[in-house]
């Protein structure tokens, strides 16, 4: 795996199969992948939050993989989220797919705060 993926699509389907699902489609993830390649971790995974969060690519449990596949990334990067983080992390998840968000600045924009508080 090249490291500047820091996750690659068999990392994010095995999280999403702890959560009973399957990929169905995989194009998405391989795009957001290859488009947060050289990118900030945050940029990274505001194209994976979009490609999983709009996209759908699993049958079950997309906005859990999601909050996972980011807690994971940032950890990887030497960023471990505290508690309130976290639950900050899942508010914003919940917004990104319950608003249908697909702007990626505006996603990275969300994600950074989280992590930074501006």
């Amino acid at each position: 795996m090249n490291p500047e993926y820091i996750l690659s699509k068999e990392e994010i389907r095995q999280i999403n199969e702890q959560y009973e699902g399957s990929l169905r489609m995989d194009a998405q993830i391989e795009t957001a992948l290859s488009l947060g390649k050289g990118k900030t971790i945050y940029r990274k995974i505001a194209y994976l939050l979009k490609a999983i969060l709009v996209g759908h690519p699993f049958t079950d449990g997309n906005k859990r993989t999601a909050l996972m596949v980011a807690v994971a990334m940032f950890e990887k990067s030497g960023i471990i989220l505290d508690d309130a983080k976290k639950e900050n992390l899942i508010s914003e998840i919940k917004k990104i797919a319950s608003e249908n968000i697909t702007d990626v600045n505006r996603i990275e924009r969300l994600v950074r705060y989280v992590v930074t508080g501006s």
